[in-house]
């Protein structure tokens, strides 16, 4: 019998990578808030559970992949009332580094090691298994985790102590968040001088500033698609999550600041569903 996995979380990075673990032969126990988004793992083999509480009855390995702290805080309370010391729980999910440390210490009394496992690559990594993760935790845990991990991902980087990982991932998320608003403001100034989106970024293909992020995103702004890869608000989120641990480490972020702001305004003209290009 194939060892049963749990996996709390279903959106667009979570479905995909959920099925990736059943490609590989691994059972699941599914769940999710919105039940109808755990019934296509349904029909392909996997259980669906009614609350956290009984994933953590049935399995000793758990992912958790939803948006927010809050969300993340109420499933680690439900799972802490029915896991089974021993297990393995690891958060996806992109929240504050000091909340997530705080669980840690939770499920470290329970006998089960937490890892924050947060990662990047959005929809398309998940679907093709090419995502990165930045893992937070002690080092025989990351050991545990690995095999787990390389089903959904190439690259598997253990940052350092529990809470690095997100760490790692807000600083990243931070600097696409800020390169993206640079390639809106220096794209439109070229634009308006006469000089051709494509060849811009071919100048900047052959020079210093060029980004894999501005070549990924800049096709699908030139195309008005915004369909979300990572959407608007929680980049915004996580935006916030950046100021917060500056303010906690004592690091001005100024810039950050302002480009949070301009993506408040284009949340609130209606863009937070689409991709956070879209700002």
């Amino acid at each position: 019998m194939p060892e049963r996995i749990g996996f709390i979380g279903l959106g667009i990075m979570g479905l995909p990578m959920a099925r990736n673990l059943m490609k590989a032969g691994y059972g699941l126990i599914v769940f999710n808030r919105t039940r109808q988004r755990a019934e296509p793992l349904a029909e392909e083999g996997a259980v669906i559970a009614d609350s956290p509480a009984e994933v953590g009855k049935q399995a000793k390995v758990i992912f958790l992949c939803v948006g927010d702290s809050a969300a993340v805080s109420d499933m680690a309370t439900n799972l802490l009332q029915t896991i089974q010391a021993g297990s393995l729980v690891m958060d996806a999910s992109t929240i504050s580094p000091t909340v997530s440390r705080g669980l840690a210490m939770q499920f470290a009394a329970k006998g089960v090691d937490f890892l924050d496992t947060p990662c990047s690559g959005s929809r398309g990594g998940a679907e093709s298994a090419t995502l990165t993760f930045m893992v937070g935790g002690t080092a025989k845990a990351f050991e545990r985790a690995k095999p787990y991990l390389t089903v959904m991902g190439k690259s598997i980087i253990h940052v350092g102590e529990s809470g690095l990982g997100l760490q790692a991932k807000l600083t990243q998320n931070l600097i696409g968040a800020l390169t993206i608003q640079a390639m809106a403001e220096g794209f439109t100034l070229a634009r308006k001088a006469g000089v051709a989106p494509s060849t811009m970024l071919e100048v900047l293909k052959a020079s210093v500033a060029r980004s894999p992020i501005i070549e990924a995103k800049l096709p699908a702004v030139m195309a008005r698609n915004f369909k979300a890869n990572f959407s608007l608000k929680w980049m915004h989120k996580d935006l916030g999550l950046m100021l917060e641990s500056g303010s906690e480490l004592g690091v001005p972020l100024p810039a950050t600041g302002l480009v949070r702001e301009l993506f408040g305004a284009g949340i609130a003209l209606g863009h937070g569903e689409e991709d956070f290009a879209a700002a």
